[in-house]
């Protein structure tokens, strides 16, 4: 987050589309998020193009772009929020004025295809910014209002904020119990937080956008249902390919894994063989967190510090 940063009363939200665009069946969606921002004391606009559709589903990318910027370029905009995740954010990262964006940062939040700019902007700038629920979840019916008060805790705190467990979570508007965190493999770590979904993370490697793993590093890792069957599969091979980039393997102090889709198959005894194959010495290894693609939506912060202590199932995650 901008050094200094402290979310407000009155602060202003700006909706934009850097990744698929609005969506009519949406609507009623997005009209209950932006009435709980409303209610909760803060403004809401939207960028100019969020509505706009040249091919599959999105604008053109220049028109994502200048929302983007114009969205960081505004001084009276204080939050960015993406309206929802999608498939080709990566396409606006030539498009964006990084060197305005560095003379202006301010906190960018969503999750799904958006991994791509958080990290980017990380990358980029140096500033964290935050794998979140998108505006369009903040609408949802169940499993809204943890997403929505972790965020606004963490946006509008200047000390360390404890990540807290939730009991519950939903997929479909199905409701699960939690379990609780699973440590794979116990462990202390106090290092920069990077990931999100491991195939939107995926699409920076070997560009400029993608951030340096030459320091110690915690990764953030999910993976959509869009695999299948799969997905332990598409998950496995991610991580592998992100362990054998440049200083990835040395550097690598923790790995959070968010919760998968039931639909997945994936298990906690499937992580904990991965983990065991690929051999990481004594980091903390974390599963079932709530972030990925069921509801809610815990706000975690990349780019920023993250503190780990996991012993015997006792877990304390600190965000700096």
């Amino acid at each position: 987050m901008p050094q200094n940063f402290i979310l407000r009363s009155g602060d202003e939200f700006r909706i934009v589309a850097p990744s698929d665009s609005w969506k009519n069946e949406k609507v009623v969606t997005y009209k209950k998020a932006a009435e709980r921002l409303i209610q909760a004391g803060y403004r809401v606009t939207y960028g100019h193009n969020v509505k706009s559709q040249d091919y599959l589903g999105t604008a053109s990318a220049q028109l994502r772009a200048d929302d983007l910027n114009n969205a960081f370029r505004d001084e009276n905009v204080k939050v960015i929020m993406a309206l929802h995740g999608g498939f080709f954010e990566n396409e606006i990262l030539p498009l964006l004025d990084w060197d305005m964006i560095k003379e202006h940062p301010k906190p960018f939040v969503g999750y799904s295809d958006n991994t791509v700019l958080v990290n980017a902007l990380f990358a980029k700038t140096g500033e964290a910014n935050y794998l979140g629920p998108n505006f369009g979840t903040l609408g949802y019916e169940n499993g809204w209002e943890y997403g929505f008060t972790t965020l606004l805790k963490i946006l509008k705190s200047d000390r360390p904020v404890q990540l807290i467990h939730n009991p519950e979570w939903y997929e479909n508007d199905i409701r699960y119990t939690a379990a609780p965190w699973d440590v794979v493999q116990a462990g202390m770590a106090n290092a920069v937080l990077l990931g999100g979904n491991s195939q939107s993370f995926y699409l920076l490697q070997g560009t400029e956008y993608q951030p340096d793993l030459n320091t110690n590093f915690i990764l953030a890792l999910e993976a959509d249902e869009l695999a299948g069957e799969y997905t332990l599969h598409e998950v496995t091979r991610s991580l592998e390919s992100i362990l054998q980039l440049p200083g990835a393997r040395e550097h690598i102090s923790g790995i959070f894994f968010g919760r998968f889709k039931s639909s997945s198959k994936v298990t906690d005894t499937d992580l904990a063989k991965i983990i065991r194959e690929k051999w990481f010495g004594n980091i903390p290894v974390i599963s079932n967190l709530d972030f990925g693609h069921t509801t809610p939506i815990a706000t975690l912060p990349i780019g920023g510090m993250v503190k780990i202590e996991a012993q015997d199932n006792q877990v304390t995650i600190e965000f700096a």
